[in-house]
C-alpha cells in the first residue's frame, strides 16, 4: 500500500512568492470581484479562508465581511499572519483543512484558492467545506489543471503531465527542487472532487472580461493573442490552466 502524503508543513519558509503584498493583494481583487459577482451583499457574512498561508487576502478579506478566518497547517504561517494582520475582523487558526474546527453548517462562505493540490487527501478536504458550509453558502474554489502546460509552483513546462518519479527527477535535473508534492487533477478529476455541489462556472466570464475581474495583469486585451485565447478557450476548455468555479450544495 502506497502511504498517503503528509502535510507540506514548511511551504511558506521558501516561498517568497507568499509574502508579496502586491501579488497577493492583486489576485485578492481578483477573488473578491468574482465573490461580490455571485453575491453582492458580504458584509454580514462570516469568511472562512483554507490554506491562508501568511495571511494577506484573509486580512483584505476582512475589510468586505463581518468576519474572516484563516486557518493554515503551517505553525510559522500562521503565526507571521497574526503579526502582520491589519484587520480587527480576522482570526487566524493553526488548523487542519481535513478536519475542520467549526459546526456543521456554520459557515457562510469558503475560499478555497489552489489549495486541493498541496493536501494529503482532497477529497476528505472538500468533504469538510461541505460539511461546515451553510445550505445556502457558497464557496469559491480555483483550481490549477493537470494538463496546464506550465506548472505553477515550478515554472516548468509539462511538469504535472509526467508521472511522479520523472517528476522528481525533473525537478534534480532543473535544480528546483528534490520531491514534485503537488498532485494535480484534469478537468474530469476536478469534476469529481466537487460532484457534491452545483458548479457556478465563472472561468470563461474572466478570460472574456478581464478589466471587471482585475484579470489584465494575466491577459492583455489590446494583443492579437489575447483575442485568440478569448475566441479558442470555449473549445480548449479542458486544457485550461486555472479554473475557477463557485460552489454552491446541491
Amino acid at each position: 500500500m502506497i502511504p498517503k502524503r503528509g502535510y507540506q508543513l514548511h511551504l511558506s519558509r521558501g516561498d517568497s512568492v507568499l509574502r508579496d503584498i502586491q501579488g497577493r493583494t492583486q489576485k485578492f481583487k481578483k477573488l473578491l470581484c468574482v465573490l461580490q459577482d455571485f453575491h453582492s451583499e458580504t458584509g454580514s457574512l462570516n469568511c472562512l479562508d483554507i490554506g491562508c498561508s501568511s495571511g494577506i487576502i484573509t486580512s483584505l478579506l476582512g475589510d468586505h465581511f463581518r468576519m474572516a478566518i484563516g486557518i493554515e497547517i503551517d505553525q510559522e504561517a500562521i503565526q507571521y499572519a497574526q503579526h502582520h494582520s491589519s484587520s480587527t475582523r480576522t482570526q487566524f487558526l493553526t488548523a487542519d483543512s481535513m478536519a475542520l474546527p467549526f459546526h456543521d453548517n456554520s459557515v457562510d462562505v469558503i475560499v478555497c484558492n489552489h489549495i486541493y493540490e498541496h493536501v494529503p487527501d482532497a477529497d476528505q478536504m472538500m468533504g469538510e467545506i461541505y460539511r461546515v458550509l451553510k445550505e445556502e453558502g457558497f464557496c469559491y474554489f480555483s483550481a490549477g489543471n493537470k494538463y496546464m502546460i506550465m506548472e505553477g509552483h515550478y515554472g516548468l513546462p509539462f511538469l504535472s503531465w509526467v508521472p511522479k518519479p520523472l517528476a522528481h527527477l525533473y525537478l534534480r535535473m532543473t535544480g528546483k527542487g528534490n520531491y514534485y508534492y503537488e498532485e494535480h487533477r484534469s478537468l474530469r478529476g476536478l469534476t469529481q472532487l466537487v460532484k457534491g455541489f452545483r458548479i457556478h462556472d465563472y472561468t470563461l466570464a474572466v478570460v472574456r472580461n478581464p478589466e471587471k475581474f482585475f484579470a489584465t495583469d494575466i491577459f492583455n486585451t489590446q494583443t492579437l493573442l489575447y483575442k485568440w485565447i478569448r475566441w479558442m478557450a470555449p473549445y480548449l476548455y479542458q486544457w485550461i490552466p486555472t479554473y475557477i468555479w463557485m460552489l454552491t450544495k446541491k
